[in-house]
């Protein structure tokens, strides 16, 4: 299901997408309600696949690393309503200006929810 504009902008936090050591970072609050994570289809970069390998999660006040690639059906991550979670991309560096982020997560009641946005990089200050 292709999640309208105005959901992705309640879900997406806006100004998170950040270069990090190491690679780069973006975060989604979840407004709607209570639900299970059981798979990362993808996510997309200006057109580029990230592989899964790549890709971890880790929700605010919870220090415990999720790596894309161990969220299934069988080992689902509980998220509530109200979380903050932080994606991190691993040896990926984005340069300044706009990209165009793709996001295919797969929600246990709600099947595969599919988020296209358009979001600028922000620095993070030195330190």
């Amino acid at each position: 299901m292709r999640v309208p504009a105005f959901l992705v902008r309640q879900l997406y936090v806006a100004g998170s997408l950040a270069n990090h050591p190491g690679g780069f970072s973006l975060q989604a609050r979840n407004s709607i309600g209570d639900g299970w994570l059981d798979g990362i289809g993808a996510i997309r970069v200006d057109g580029q696949d990230i592989p899964l390998t790549d890709i971890s999660a880790t929700r605010e006040g919870d220090p415990t690393p999720y790596r894309a690639v161990d969220v299934t059906p069988q080992t689902p991550v509980v998220f509530r309503r109200g979380d903050v979670v932080t994606f991190w991309i691993a040896g990926w560096a984005l340069d300044p200006g706009d990209h165009q982020l793709e996001v295919e997560l797969h929600e246990r009641q709600l099947g595969t929810l599919s988020l296209g946005f358009t979001e600028q990089l922000h620095e993070r200050p030195a330190g």
